[in-house]
C-alpha cells in the first residue's frame, strides 16, 4: 500500500513536473516565434511529431475507454467494472490532450471555432473534428459521476449514473466513427506513402489497431499505478483483457498481412532496406510479441509478462501512427523529418501534464472502487496541511520539490530554446529570381466562384472554346517548384489602376515607375542592407553633409537617430503601402523576399476577405496562390504540361 514517504510516487512526480515547466516555455516560444522558428516541420512535411503523437497516437490510446465501457454496459461483462472509471478517465484525458496538440500544431489557432458553424460535410477532417469534440464532451459526463461522488453531490451523482447507458452509446458511435476516419484522411495521400502502409482499408486497418491498443493501454495503465502506488494488481480481470487483446492483435496481423497479399505488395516486406526493416520491427512491436507474452503458458498471466506484453503493443501502434502520419512518406517525397526537440519536449509535456491530473484525480476521487478502510492507505486527508493541501502531498509529491522542478524545467526550456534555434545557422543564401511574363488562359470559375489560371506555351495558338490567352507574371523565387501565377492586370484594375501601383511597389529607383521586388529583396531568406552610405557622402559633397540626415548633433549617429529617407526620397516613396510595418524592422534594411511577398499578398487578403465578407478564408491560405506543380529550373523556356494557381473571382 502507499504511504506519504513513497519514493516512487515523489520521484516520479518530480519528473513530470520538470518536463511539464520545460514544455511551458517551448510552448510560449512556439505561439511568440512561430511554427518555423521552433520546429522541423517544412512545407513538404506539415504534418510531424505532434499529429503523428499527439493527435493520431492520443486518440488511440484513448480507445480503452470506449472498448472497456462496452465490455461491461453493452456486454455486461461485470468482472471488468473496476477498470471502467480509470478507462474512462485516460480516455479523456487523452482527447484533452489531442485538443492542446492540435492548438499547438495548427498555424491559426484561433480559427479552431470555424468547423462548428462552417461545415464541410465530404471532409474526412471534419468528421474527425466534430465527433472528437463530441466524444470529449460524452467522456466529461460519463466521468461527472465520479466527480459528484468525490464531492459527495449525492442527488447530480444519481442522476448522471441514470445516463450512463445513453452516453456509452453514443460515446461507442462516436469513437467508433473518428477512429476509423483518422485512417480515412490518409486515403487522400495514396501519392505520398509507400505501400506497404497504404492500404484502400486503411480504416479499418485503423479501427481495428485503436481496439487493440485500447486494450493495452488499460492493461499498461493499471500495472503502472499498481506499481506506482504499492497496491496489489489486477491480475484476475487483466488476464481475460490480455486474452481478448491478443486475439484483437491477431486479427489485426491477418488483416495487415492478408492485404498486403492482395494487393500484390508482400514481396516489399522483404526486400531488404530500413524501410522494409521498420515494417517488420514496427508489426512485430505491436501484434506478435505481445500475442506470444498474452498467450505462452510458461509465462502467460505473470505480472512482468502482461506489463511487457502491454508496453510493446502500445509502443507498436505508436509507431505504426507515427510510421502512417510521416515516416512511411520519406521514401515517396525524399524529404526527411527529424523532429525538433522543441517538438519532443512539448509533446512529452503534455504526457506529463496528463499524468500529474490523472494521479490527482485517482488520489482525491473515487476512482479506483475500493472500500474505505483501502482507500485510506492511499488518500491524502484534504485537512492535513503537508500530505493534502492543494500545494502539497500527492498532487505536487511533495510542494518543494514539485516547485523546484518546474522552475528548473523552464530554465532547462529557454536553454533549449537558445541552443537550437537562436544560435543556430543562418539561413543559406540564396539569390532570387525575378519574376517572368508568361502566357496563361484562364480556366473557367467553378461552382465555388474561383476561377483558375493555367500556364501555357507562348506560342501555342488560340484553339476552339480556349478563352483568351493573356499574360501573368510566374513568381518563382526560390526555384523550388511552389511557383505562383500573378496576374497583374486583374490586380491593378481592381485596386485603382495606374495610380494604385503604390500599393504594392512602396519604393522605386529613380526614374522608375515599379521597381520589381527582387530588386531590394535580394535574397529569399536573408535580409539586405539597401541603404548604401558611401555613395550618399559622395553625392552629397563629403562628411560635411552628414547634418543633411543626422540633424542633432547631441545623438549618436545611427539610422535610428537619422532623418526618414521619404523627406528626401518622397517621389520614390508611396504613402499608400498596404503591409504593416512588422516588429523590429530597421531602417534601411529589406527583409528577405520570401517574408516580404508573404507580408505583401497575405495582408491584403486577409484585408479582402474581411471587407467581402466571404463564407470562410480562403484567398489568404497558401493554396490559393501557390500551384501545385514544379517549374523546370534548367530550362529557360516553360515546360509544355499545365501549372494551377486558383485566383478568386471578385464581381
Amino acid at each position: 500500500m502507499n504511504s506519504p514517504n513513497n519514493t516512487r510516487l515523489i520521484v516520479t512526480k518530480t519528473v513530470l513536473w520538470l518536463f511539464l515547466g520545460c514544455a511551458i516555455a517551448v510552448a510560449l516560444a512556439r505561439y511568440v516565434r512561430g511554427l518555423g522558428a521552433t520546429t522541423a516541420l517544412t512545407d513538404v512535411t506539415p504534418w510531424g511529431m505532434w499529429i503523428g503523437f499527439d493527435v493520431l497516437s492520443g486518440v488511440a490510446l484513448a480507445a480503452g475507454g470506449f472498448v472497456i465501457a462496452a465490455t461491461v454496459y453493452i456486454f455486461k461483462l461485470e468482472k471488468y467494472h473496476a477498470l471502467v472509471r480509470p478507462a474512462v478517465l485516460t480516455a479523456f484525458l487523452g482527447y484533452v490532450a489531442v485538443a492542446l496538440g492540435l492548438m499547438v500544431d495548427l498555424g491559426r489557432p484561433w480559427n479552431i471555432w470555424r468547423m462548428i458553424f462552417f461545415w464541410q460535410p465530404d471532409s474526412p477532417l471534419f468528421e474527425v473534428g466534430w465527433c472528437v469534440m463530441l466524444y470529449l464532451n460524452v467522456l466529461a459526463l460519463e466521468f461527472a459521476p465520479v466527480v459528484f461522488q468525490g464531492l459527495k453531490m449525492n442527488r447530480a451523482f444519481m442522476f448522471m449514473k441514470r445516463l450512463t447507458l445513453p452516453l456509452v452509446i453514443a460515446g461507442i458511435a462516436l469513437s467508433t466513427l473518428h477512429q476509423s476516419s483518422l485512417g480515412t484522411l490518409f486515403l487522400l495521400a495514396e501519392d505520398r506513402m509507400h505501400p506497404l502502409w497504404y492500404s484502400p482499408i486503411q480504416p479499418l486497418i485503423f479501427f481495428i489497431s485503436a481496439v487493440g491498443l485500447g486494450l493495452a493501454m488499460v492493461t499498461f495503465e493499471s500495472s503502472v499505478t499498481s506499481w506506482l502506488y504499492r497496491r496489489e494488481g489486477e491480475m484476475k480481470v487483466l488476464g481475460g483483457l490480455t486474452r481478448a487483446a491478443a486475439l484483437v492483435l491477431s486479427l489485426y496481423f491477418v488483416v495487415r498481412i492478408g492485404d498486403l497479399l492482395w494487393r500484390g505488395e508482400l514481396a516489399r516486406v522483404f526486400e531488404g532496406g530500413w524501410i522494409s526493416a521498420l515494417f517488420v520491427f514496427e508489426l512485430a512491436l505491436s501484434t506478435l510479441v505481445p500475442i506470444i507474452l498474452f498467450t505462452l503458458p510458461s509465462v502467460r498471466g505473470k505480472s512482468w509478462a502482461v506489463f511487457t506484453g502491454a508496453t510493446c503493443g502500445v509502443a507498436g501502434f505508436i509507431l505504426h501512427r507515427a510510421d502512417v502520419g510521416g515516416i512511411s512518406h520519406i521514401p515517396i517525397t525524399g524529404q526527411s523529418y527529424l523532429p525538433a526537440l522543441t517538438e519532443v519536449m512539448i509533446s512529452i509535456g503534455l504526457v506529463s501534464a496528463m499524468a500529474l491530473i490523472f494521479l490527482f484525480f485517482i488520489e482525491q476521487l473515487p476512482v479506483w472502487e475500493e472500500t474505505p478502510a483501502t482507500r485510506e492507505h492511499f488518500t491524502p486527508s484534504m485537512t492535513d496541511p503537508v500530505s493534502g493541501s492543494v500545494f502539497g502531498g500527492y498532487w505536487f509529491g511533495r510542494s518543494h520539490l514539485a516547485a523546484v522542478a518546474a522552475v528548473v524545467g523552464v530554465v532547462l526550456g529557454v536553454v533549449l530554446l537558445e541552443v537550437t534555434q537562436a544560435d543556430g545557422a543562418e539561413p543559406i543564401r540564396q539569390e532570387v529570381r525575378s519574376t517572368r511574363t508568361v502566357a496563361v488562359e484562364r480556366v473557367p470559375a467553378s461552382m465555388s466562384g474561383v476561377s483558375r489560371l493555367a500556364l501555357v506555351e507562348s506560342h501555342t495558338p488560340q484553339a476552339e472554346g480556349r478563352v483568351e490567352i493573356m499574360s501573368a507574371l510566374l513568381i518563382d523565387g526560390d526555384r523550388a517548384g511552389t511557383s505562383v501565377l500573378f496576374n497583374h492586370k486583374d490586380h491593378q484594375g481592381r485596386l485603382g489602376g495606374e495610380a494604385s501601383c503604390g500599393k504594392c511597389h512602396h519604393r522605386n529607383f529613380r526614374l522608375d515607375r515599379a521597381t520589381p521586388c527582387s530588386a531590394c529583396h535580394r535574397d529569399m531568406y536573408r535580409t539586405t542592407d539597401t541603404f548604401q552610405h558611401d555613395q550618399h557622402v559622395q553625392k552629397l559633397k563629403g562628411n560635411a553633409s552628414c547634418v543633411r540626415c543626422h540633424v542633432d548633433p547631441g545623438r549618436g549617429k545611427s539610422r535610428d537617430t537619422a532623418t526618414e529617407c521619404a523627406e528626401c526620397h518622397s517621389k520614390e516613396t508611396s504613402t499608400e503601402f498596404v503591409v504593416r510595418p512588422s516588429v523590429g524592422v530597421v531602417r534601411g534594411v529589406a527583409p528577405g523576399y520570401r517574408e516580404a511577398m508573404h507580408s505583401l499578398c497575405i495582408s491584403c487578403h486577409l484585408d479582402h476577405e474581411q471587407t467581402i465578407q466571404v463564407a470562410e478564408p480562403q484567398i489568404s491560405r497558401c493554396g490559393n496562390c501557390h500551384a501545385p506543380g514544379e517549374v523546370d529550373e534548367t530550362d529557360e523556356a516553360m515546360p509544355t504540361r499545365d501549372l494551377i494557381a486558383s485566383v478568386v473571382e471578385v464581381p
